[in-house]
């Protein structure tokens, strides 16, 4: 019986680091806004809205993304893709953001990026981060700089 219990203790005690590294989201990220200056052809600052879902402990569903003007230019700048969120396990201070646009030289990029979130300012921050392009011969977008409000959103 001593053994037994003494075995149970020891696979508890290596499994609390694993579990402590789990990432997970509550809230909502509906009613995030913010900026994002983008460059591909262009260099232009767009603003950035978008409604989502907390539709796992580990991801957000991203629904009606929209870019709008900050610069008039940025009216030609349209969403692409499924647009998402997940959290980067054993780090609560990470978000890798699946996004698209589909760019004033109508040459679409998508794909995930990884930000750098601030769970007390609700911030999340992505910077020097490129997207690819879709047709393999298209150019590569490069988001220099974004930052998105989620007021509601936690990780922990």
């Amino acid at each position: 019986m001593k053994k037994f219990s003494a075995m149970i203790a020891t696979a508890a005690a290596l499994a609390m680091p694993f579990a402590a590294n789990a990432q997970s989201f509550s809230g909502n990220a509906n009613g995030s806004s913010g900026e994002a200056n983008l460059e591909q052809s262009l260099n232009v600052t767009c603003d950035v809205t978008f409604d989502g879902t907390v539709t796992s402990s580990t991801t957000v569903a991203i629904s009606s993304p929209g870019i709008a003007p900050g610069d008039f230019s940025c009216l030609f700048v349209v969403p692409q893709g499924t647009w998402s969120a997940a959290t980067v396990p054993g780090d609560a201070t990470k978000v890798d953001i699946t996004m698209g646009a589909n760019t004033i030289a109508n040459d679409p990029c998508y794909g995930t990026v990884r930000g750098d979130w601030d769970n007390i300012g609700k911030v999340l921050t992505i910077t020097n981060k490129t997207l690819p392009p879709i047709d393999p011969a298209g150019a590569t977008c490069t988001i220099h700089s974004a930052t998105i409000s989620i007021p509601n959103l936690n990780l922990s």
